[in-house]
């Protein structure tokens, strides 16, 4: 896709959404969005990612789909206004492993150069940032269903309807799951998903 001569190259600023999403019922003005890239977050939205750390105070997070790293950055620098908590996140495209790395400085993040879904021995998760492939995000919210914690808070981007209706069966699986959930109305849109309080009703587990 070439980029309009009007944006400002994205190692340097920022684009309008509007360049790449067009205004929708529910996000009528994406231009009060702003993106790095054509695959990037919405830089509002990984600050709003950035507050619910912050506000949820989540012992492990687990991002899947790197990137270049911004989201992870965000996250990093969340941690450690919390003073605790780590990061795990999967990039298996090396070349956006290695800017990710460079970027990233933070004893509280472990970039994994490697497919998403590999035996998970870590403690169970609090936060979660699905952004790989949408090809995979089914799969993933499948295969780390069981790794979610009682309190998780379990986040898909890219869920708008110009990206099809896979996002249609992942309200379907969240619901049979016990999950309750939003719709973010952004540009490209985030569901945000919770255990609900009836599913969540027993012991604290220790971790």
């Amino acid at each position: 896709m070439a980029y309009p001569e009007h944006s400002p190259n994205c190692d340097v600023g920022f684009y309008q959404e509007s360049d790449f999403t067009r205004p929708t019922i529910r996000c009528p003005k994406p231009e009060r969005w702003h993106t790095r890239d054509l695959q990037g977050t919405e830089v509002e939205i990984t600050e709003m990612v950035a507050g619910l750390i912050v506000g949820h105070q989540p012992n492990v997070v687990l991002e899947t789909g790197t990137s270049r790293g911004f989201m992870a950055e965000a996250i990093a620098d969340a941690l450690h206004v919390n003073g605790h908590g780590k990061l795990i996140s999967y990039e298996p495209d090396l070349t956006a492993h290695a800017e990710a790395d460079a970027r990233i400085s933070s004893h509280r993040v472990e970039l994994r150069s490697e497919p998403s879904m590999q035996p998970w021995t870590d403690s169970l998760i609090d936060f979660a940032w699905h952004d790989s492939l949408i090809s995979l995000r089914l799969p993933e919210f499948r295969f780390y269903l069981p790794y979610y914690s009682q309190r998780a808070v379990v986040c898909f981007h890219d869920t708008a309807p110009h990206f099809g209706q896979w996002s249609d069966t992942l309200r379907s699986e969240l619901t049979t799951a016990g999950f309750s959930y939003i719709d973010w109305p952004s540009p490209r849109g985030v569901i945000i998903a919770t255990r609900s309080v009836v599913a969540s009703r027993q012991p604290a587990s220790l971790h």
